[in-house]
Order: structure tokens, then sequence, then C-alpha cells
């Protein structure tokens, strides 16, 4: 099957700004997002203030390496210490549009603001232009992504059609009763939703689609491709802050939004590692009036050298190579230890359990391994495992029942087994 590659263009002129200026822009914006969050946001200037810090002395980020890392599993600490926003909200939260609840819980807030999220430069990167029937697939639902695409796509001029997740059997009818012509979520229910449309026999149109919240493998890129002739490029966003990065249709690295500032550090020693090296992520947001001022996502990727040739000018890193911290994205949603702790132990008849993470076939799997009390029905305690873990981390999960003594004193609460290629 074909796929319909439509002529690559810039979403805005500025892509192709000389790599100088861009920089000269970007330090800019940085100490004006600075001098906002000291003046605003009383966390952040806490923080600058313990470290001897003013706006005034920042002419670039490398004047910001003696501020410490925010780090991401930081936040639900923070955020419950001073709700909702942990002192990092230098707005009224009235004059928010939204706020998001990711696991943890962390609140995301949404302010006003076409596309606020970043993430149409993408979406245009993907193909997707004015009169394109887009289906989105991942959550509208307390998390943000849903939203965050939605937005973008609207100011693209693409109609949305908001599947969320699940119902796969309706998305798939959908394909060809409304023509889409694009898909947005993850690669992974990409191609369960156009296997599932093949097994109904229902023909489609699609095209293009962007992936995001998962690894995009080079096998499963291809076999969208050429099983189903949908071409699917990848951006990397997170729920705290959007669009960090996306892919150009060259696929030669991911083009760093404007809208932030990307260090690649050394998780031990916190400094910048060499180009081609795997190092943190850690992001300035460079939007007020959401202070997040090096914060460390946790992901690990490498800054690539060079240029690409598809014209933008804008630093480039790799796709993501795993993580840092103990943290596991699961079908598109973080996964802390800590909160996994907190919703097994509630079952009374679990003595101990283990998560494991598989990914058979592009699709992650999780099943949760339980060592139950004595006396306990080992199926009543799956059923209920099932259901708080359903209910508690937003995961559709296997239990699977083991003898006592199967998981190992002192093993890891999380175990991830994935194998990326």
């Amino acid at each position: 099957m074909a796929v319909e590659d439509r002529p690559d263009t810039l979403y805005d002129p500025a892509e192709a700004m000389a790599p100088e200026v861009r920089a000269e822009r970007q330090a800019r914006r940085l100490r004006a997002a600075l001098a906002a969050a000291y003046a605003a946001a009383p966390a952040v200037r806490a923080r600058m203030e313990a470290c001897g810090l003013h706006p005034d002395r920042v002419r670039d980020v490398a004047d910001l390496r003696d501020l410490p890392i925010l780090r991401k599993d930081a936040l639900p600490q923070l955020h419950a210490a001073s709700p909702p926003f942990g002192g990092l909200l230098g707005a009224p939260v009235g004059a928010l549009r939204r706020i998001f609840v990711s696991p943890g819980p962390i609140y995301d807030p949404e302010p006003a603001g076409v596309d606020y999220w970043g993430m149409a430069p993408a979406l245009h990167a993907a193909g997707f232009r004015a009169g394109d029937i887009a289906l989105v697939t991942f959550s509208f639902h307390l998390t943000p992504a849903g939203h965050m695409m939605d937005g973008a796509l609207q100011q693209l001029g693409c109609v949305v059609v908001p599947g969320g997740v699940g119902n796969t059997e309706t998305q798939a009818r959908a394909l060809g009763d409304l023509g889409v012509t694009g898909l947005v979520g993850t690669p992974s229910f990409m191609a369960t939703l156009l296997e599932r449309a093949r097994a109904l026999g229902v023909p489609h149109r699609v095209r293009r689609g962007l992936g995001s919240a998962e690894p995009l493998p080079e096998s499963l890129r291809q076999r969208l491709r050429d099983e189903f002739g949908v071409r699917v490029t990848q951006a990397y966003a997170i729920a705290d802050l959007g669009l960090v990065a996306y892919e150009c249709p060259l696929a030669q690295g991911l083009h760093v939004s404007d809208r932030v500032v990307v260090e690649v550090l050394d998780p031990e020693t916190g400094h910048p590692v060499p180009a081609g090296e795997a190092g943190e992520v850690v992001l300035t947001l460079l939007e007020p009036p959401y202070a997040l001022i090096r914060f460390g996502t946790g992901d690990l990727a490498s800054a690539l050298p060079g240029a690409c040739p598809c014209g933008r000018t804008a630093p480039r890193i790799s796709p993501l190579l795993g993580r840092v911290g103990e943290a596991v994205k699961i079908r598109g949603l973080f996964v802390h230890p800590s909160e996994a702790e907190r919703v097994l132990r509630a079952v009374p008849e679990v003595a101990r359990y283990q998560v494991v993470v598989e990914r058979p076939r592009d699709q992650d799997e999780a099943t949760v391994r339980v060592e139950v009390r004595p006396g306990a029905d080992p199926e009543a305690a799956a059923a209920r495992v099932a259901r708080a873990v359903q209910e508690g981390l937003r995961l559709r999960v296997r239990v699977e029942p083991v003898p006592a003594g199967t998981i190992e004193e002192g093993a890891p609460r999380i175990l991830d087994l994935r194998r990326w290629r």
C-alpha cells in the first residue's frame, strides 16, 4: 500500500532561523521566564535564593548550573506540601483553562491560549493539514494528552474525532465511516486499531500519524508504513509542559521545540555530556506562568551534532533511550513505585507483589505477580488486585498469583523487561 507523502514545509519560518539568532532569542526568553518565576512563583524564588542566584545574573542556561534540578519524582510531594501546584504557578488558579491530574498525584495546569501545549509544529511536520480528519486516541479524561492534540489540530484546521482510550472496535469502524485521514496516539494502539479495521473488513484512508507517549521502534514504523500505508513520525511531549521535541519526515532525530531550553546532563554529576552520549533531559519552560525551571524529567537521550537536511535549525536530540529514576512509563502513563506500593498494600490479601512489564508484538503488557497471605483465596485476591490497580493507577493488568517465596526479598517493585528495537 503506497503512502501519500505530502511535501514537508515549515510550520513557522522561525524553524529555519539561523542558529546564533535562535540562541540569542532563547536566551532572552529564558531571562524573561526566570524573572517572571522569581517574582510570582514562590517555590522558584526559594530555590534561587537558597543557592544565591538572582535573575539579573543570568545570561543563558549555563548560568543556571548552580540551581538544583527539580526532579519529576519530587512533584507529588511538592504539590502535596503546597497544593495544588507546589508554588510553581505564577498566576491565580482561577485564570487557568483546565487542571489535569496525573499519577502521583501531580496536578498539571493548562493556562488559556491557542495551542498552549505547543503541539502544532509536531503535527504539521507529521503531515496534518487543514481539512484532515484526525482521530485522537489519547485519553481526554484527567490527563492532558488528548486535549494537547485537540487544540493543536484545531489550530491547523483539522477536524478532530476525540476517540480516547479503548473502544477499539467502535474506533476501527469510525476509520471507515468518517473517512479518517490521520491518527494521533501511541504507535502500538495505532497498529492495534488498524489491525482491527482490517479484521472487520473496514477500508480506511489513513495516511499519516503522530505517535507519542512511548517509543516508536523502527520495526513498528516500517510495519505501519508497509502493511497499512500510514507514515508515522513521533513527538516527545510530557504532561507537565507539553511538546519538548518532534521528528520531521527525515526522522534524523527530534527537533527541540522553541518553547523549552534543553540540557542533556550526566545524571550523577549534573554536568553536560558530549553530543552523542546519553544523559538526562533537563528542561526549562520558557512560557510563564507555570515555572518549570531546570526540570529533571528522568528521561535519557543524547544531543545530536550537526544540522538536519530538512532545513530546521533547532537543536536535535535522539529519541528517548530509557529512564533515570524509578518511575516506569506503561502505555503512556508513568507508574511510580511509591504509587504501586500504596495501591497494592491497600489490598489486605497481598503479602508480596511485583509488577512485571513486557512488550510482545509492540504492545505494553503489565502483569502483577502476587503472593497471597495464608488462608486467602488466590482468585478472589487477584480480582481485588486487578480492580485496585485499574482504579488507583488507571491500568488494566493481568494478575498472576504465585507461590510464597517466588518473589525474592528486595526484588524491584516494578520489573521492566521490555527491549526496544
